[in-house]
């Protein structure tokens, strides 16, 4: 309670001051009432209208994302589980910060996404050494949200048997005596 305290009592003396600090890892935006104002402010010290302006920063350096596993179909019918990791930087602060909301989230999903269904055009065979067209073809994909990506990598990559159970009231009921081993045979 006392530490909530001490952070809104650190958020309201930041309105108070008629300027803001941009450290040099960052760039950030500014809105004027709401409204967008067109600079990108860069790393320094910037003069603003208390209360009227808001600063918006973001990290523009480069950062890594891991994501989850994930369990995918091949074209030849080979269940694979892959993990990757995306690393990227911010090239336009502006677009990446009024385009896009919960940016990492959407990095992740958009990711993924994509890594599955280039992973579901090709077979197993074909898999191995393909970070190059991930980065290629995210890459593209997220240049419009301002987002460089330097590389996408798969970190993890195996070959599995995969056993997807469904479970609704009815199923419950009806196999209340399941045992995996017997599925396994």
């Amino acid at each position: 309670m006392f530490d909530k305290l001490i952070d809104f009592i650190i958020s309201i003396g930041k309105e108070f001051l008629p300027y803001v600090i941009i450290e040099q890892w960052n760039e950030a935006i500014m809105l004027r009432c709401g409204k967008l104002q067109q600079k990108v402010l860069k790393p320094g010290i910037h003069f603003k209208i208390p209360f009227l302006d808001s600063v918006w920063e973001a990290t523009i350096i480069t950062q890594s994302l891991e994501m989850n596993p994930q369990s995918i179909t091949t074209r030849n019918g080979r269940n694979i589980v892959v993990k990757a990791i995306i690393r990227f930087r911010i090239e336009d602060v502006k677009t990446y910060l009024t385009t896009i909301s919960q940016p990492h989230d959407v990095l992740i999903d958009t990711t993924q996404g994509m890594i599955r269904e280039i992973i579901e055009g090709l077979t197993f065979a074909e898999i191995y050494g393909m970070d190059s067209l991930l980065t290629k073809k995210v890459g593209a994909f997220l240049r419009k949200w301002g987002i460089k990506v330097e590389r996408v990598t798969l970190t993890d990559l195996a070959s599995i048997n995969s056993l997807r159970i469904i479970q609704n009231k009815n199923m419950e009921q009806q196999h209340a005596s399941f045992a995996l081993p017997e599925m396994m045979n």
